[in-house]
């Protein structure tokens, strides 16, 4: 046998074999999310947030933003967490609410991370995603806007 062929056989052999304790790279995940907003006669606006994926997808979610701003008030519940998506599954992580007198503002800010190591952590992990969800709110304001609750997507790419 030519000693060149066994030389480049090993040389191949031990390359493929160095690539088998990588992780493999994850595959692109679209992740959606949207707002729904609703409102009473006591000018009660309730807000719940909903994420929905096009396959299994675990992440960390934080809810950032001014809430909802009146004249005068502010309200607001930041949130963070790990949240597991089932492909195709709508699901709500989050929901608040509170009494706003117009006018005013709904200002929510929210962001997908990659899923941290440790939870506990004070460091924000990776960014993979922010959707904002802003509207003014009007003295003449029947319902809320059909368009604010419009769904937002973005492909992302989970860390392995």
């Amino acid at each position: 046998m030519n000693r060149g062929f066994h030389w480049g056989l090993a040389l191949a052999a031990g390359l493929s074999l160095a690539g088998l304790g990588q992780p493999a790279a994850a595959a692109p995940v679209r992740v959606c999310a949207w707002l729904v907003e609703t409102l009473d006669d006591d000018d009660y606006h309730g807000l719940a947030l909903w994420f929905e994926a096009n396959t299994d997808f675990d992440f960390y979610y934080m809810i950032k933003g001014k809430g909802i701003v009146g004249d005068g008030s502010r309200a607001h519940s930041p949130s963070k967490g790990t949240f597991v998506l089932s492909a195709g599954e709508p699901d709500k992580p989050w929901s608040f609410g509170t009494n706003l007198t117009p006018p005013g503002e709904i200002d929510v800010v929210v962001e997908i991370h990659a899923t941290p190591a440790d939870v506990f952590s004070e460091e924000e992990p990776p960014l993979l995603a922010s959707f904002t969800f802003n509207r003014q709110v009007t003295e003449d304001d029947p319902a809320p806007p059909k368009d604010f609750g419009a769904r937002q997507c973005a492909t992302v790419t989970p860390s392995p």
